[in-house]
């Protein structure tokens, strides 16, 4: 038997376990996974299966709002975006003419900005965040503000390209094969 200070932690740690899951599913399942959760004990196995079914609900395809066309313009977006932030950078390192190759990639960030909204707004609202937190980092650390001298340490940049190529995968996959997934339109029984 734990003892009290590990008996109040357990219920703070179910909480932040079902914590994990989306808005959408703790609203519609959070109390009865609260009960199941408090009737169970917390071994690891049980936090990793938690954790994975967690996982799973933020993936869920249905409570996708993209389309085929909207994933699609996405994808082409992303794809637009993605060359002028390499062009971009590309010629900032090479010590090419700076003022329009900074506009270029303020531009290019300011639209990623945008697309990671739309994301969210489309019910992905992780993807959506990291992409709106890449553009506004990436912004910041261009024009110096995060992080001065950022010749020396670009690792922030490099975070958002890397992130904003993901993005562009991410995308072509929900316009190949998310849109279509049959769990997002369940046939009716019979």
């Amino acid at each position: 038997m734990p003892g009290p200070p590990l008996r109040r932690m357990v219920p703070l740690m179910q909480g932040w376990l079902v914590w994990l899951f989306p808005p959408w599913w703790r609203r519609r399942h959070g109390a009865a996974y609260r009960a199941l959760l408090e009737g169970t004990s917390l071994t690891p196995s049980t936090v990793i299966g938690v954790v994975e079914a967690a996982a799973r609900a933020w993936a869920d395809p249905r409570r996708s709002g993209l389309t085929f066309r909207s994933a699609s313009a996405l994808l082409l977006a992303s794809l637009a975006l993605a060359f002028g932030f390499f062009a971009g950078w590309s010629a900032i390192a090479r010590q090419g003419s700076y003022d329009t190759e900074w506009r270029v990639v303020q531009f290019v960030t300011i639209g990623y900005a945008v697309l990671g909204l739309f994301v969210a707004r489309r019910g992905h609202r992780v993807v959506g965040t990291v992409t709106t937190a890449a553009a506004v980092l990436a912004f910041l650390c261009q024009m110096s503000i995060l992080m001065p001298g950022w010749q020396r340490a670009d690792l922030p940049i490099r975070f958002a390209a890397m992130w904003f190529m993901a993005l562009a995968c991410w995308a072509g996959y929900w316009a190949a094969y998310g849109v279509h997934d049959p769990r997002r339109h369940p046939r009716p029984a019979g």
